[in-house]
């Protein structure tokens, strides 16, 4: 069984909810293949890596505060999110990471030239898969006017292609918006409309569009650790139902089981496949799965999250730009602020 996470911007922190879930109570499913597009293929990668969550979560803050500084928020000409990637990245990734994830990690690109799909899961180097993955998440003008070069071809986001690459039948598909995804937000409206975008299914509703709103333009960190608990909740709730919450010695026994490829097989029999039958009757899995119901976030990503959260509310400044006369004061000093803002980023580049 196969993972894939979907891109998303800054809603990403769905993902990190998602991944602190699997690495806790399936860890076992993160030994196969694992997809993703634009900041999907970061958590893909990050997963497969083994890359300290807590840390990453405080490092996507850093990018977040940097983000919502600016007088045009992610949109002003100070911020880069090339170089806030490549920072994070060139700081947390392991010398040895591209021999790590050599097969394993399958990175959805857009080429530039004719707009085509590509799948990427070959990396020479550890700089090789820095540029595939910048290449990732590279959005033009967003992200600049020039998209970098993997191989010598020009990239862009994969989500312009295929935003949730599927690798076979027998892959579970994650995506922070509401549709018909193994792991999404169900939300209380009437789910009779959906679009397919990139091969993302979308349910068209009013909580969607906000979080489509949010893309590009991070929320405070109240919501987005909101938006990580909710991606824990939803892949417990997935684990839940497809019996793959297991005990350590269970565990131990699934990770080394070998299931022989069946290409007709569907992901429900896929799933029976590798689940032990005896784990059905082992006590420690039962205390295990009822743990699991009341489970929370390990206590290093909640930290992160309340460390933020106290930041972005306290200070005077904080305080006055919090409320309508500030926001007001912020729209108004716009015209002063962004040609200095354009001077600024023109000079130190």
């Amino acid at each position: 069984m196969n993972l894939s996470f979907a891109g998303c911007g800054f809603l990403g922190i769905y993902h990190v909810g998602v991944a602190v879930a699997f690495k806790k109570y399936a860890p076992h499913l993160l030994l196969h293949r694992i997809s993703g597009a634009s900041a999907g293929a970061l958590a893909a990668c990050c997963l497969l890596c083994d890359m300290p969550l807590g840390e990453m979560t405080s490092d996507f803050f850093r990018v977040v505060n940097e983000a919502r500084s600016h007088s045009l928020g992610p949109f002003s000409p100070r911020f880069n999110i090339q170089t806030c990637l490549l920072e994070g990245l060139q700081k947390f990734l392991p010398p040895d990471a591209h021999e790590r994830v050599n097969g394993k990690l399958h990175i959805s690109l857009t080429r530039v030239y004719d707009g085509k799909n590509v799948i990427v899961s070959q990396f020479n180097s550890r700089e090789d898969l820095l540029q595939a993955l910048l290449c990732a998440c590279f959005i033009p003008v967003f992200s600049g006017l020039l998209p970098p070069r993997f191989h010598g071809v020009r990239y862009m986001d994969g989500a312009f292609s295929d935003n949730l690459p599927t690798l076979d039948e027998n892959t579970v598909t994650v995506s922070p918006f509401c549709g018909e995804s193994d792991i999404c937000p169900r939300d209380n409206s009437s789910q009779m409309f959906h679009v397919n975008w990139a091969n993302t299914s979308i349910e068209l509703s009013k909580e969607n569009i906000n979080r489509f709103g949010r893309i590009l333009f991070p929320p405070k960190p109240e919501i987005l650790s909101s938006f990580c608990q909710q991606g824990f909740d939803d892949a417990l709730n997935f684990l839940h139902r497809n019996n793959l919450i297991s005990c350590t010695r269970c565990l131990a026994v699934q990770s080394t089981f070998v299931v022989a490829e069946q290409p007709s097989s569907s992901l429900e029999e896929k799933i029976l496949e590798e689940y032990d039958p005896e784990c059905s009757e082992c006590q420690e899995c039962t205390q295990h799965r009822k743990n699991a119901l009341v489970g929370s976030m390990p206590d290093n990503v909640l930290t992160v999250f309340q460390t933020y959260i106290e930041q972005a509310n306290k200070g005077l400044i904080n305080w006055v730009f919090r409320h309508r006369g500030g926001k007001l004061l912020t729209a108004l000093s716009l015209p002063a602020i962004l040609p200095a803002d354009i001077v600024c980023a023109t000079l130190t580049k």
